[in-house]
């Protein structure tokens, strides 16, 4: 099984739409708020989920940002999406929608001056915990 792993600059969805088969997933930064598939509101309301769990993790220092190593603590929300097709994509039939799973990770009480974590992310794997 290969996860192909990207940044925003992944998050097209002609990639969603062309998984090869169910031994290749996708795990990409989500760049923008996609409209749902039948549905009134966009993937970051509905990201608006319960609580599914609380982690701590390490985060390096970066000199570039500038950001300083410290523990994060994290709040995690995750749930199935059909994301739409965008009305601007041409040519090629690809299908209306694409199911997904979605996992917000966001920080708990960040430092002052530092900024929080927020991670939007959209899987072809399955999140179920």
């Amino acid at each position: 099984m290969v996860t192909h792993i990207g940044d925003r600059e992944s998050d097209i969805y002609e990639e969603w739409a062309t998984i090869l088969h169910k031994y290749n997933h996708l795990l990409i930064r989500a760049r923008q708020d996609r409209r749902l598939f039948d549905q009134k509101i966009s993937l970051y309301s509905y990201l608006q989920q319960p609580i599914a769990g609380t982690y701590t993790i390490d985060v390096p220092a970066d000199k570039r940002i500038p950001r300083f190593d410290r523990k994060a603590w994290l709040k995690v929300r995750f749930g199935q999406v059909k994301i739409q097709r965008p009305k601007s994509l041409k040519g090629f039939d690809y299908p209306n929608s694409v199911s997904l799973y979605a996992v917000e990770v966001e920080e708990i009480c960040p430092p002052t001056e530092q900024e929080p974590i927020h991670w939007r992310l959209l899987t072809t794997h399955d999140v179920l915990s």
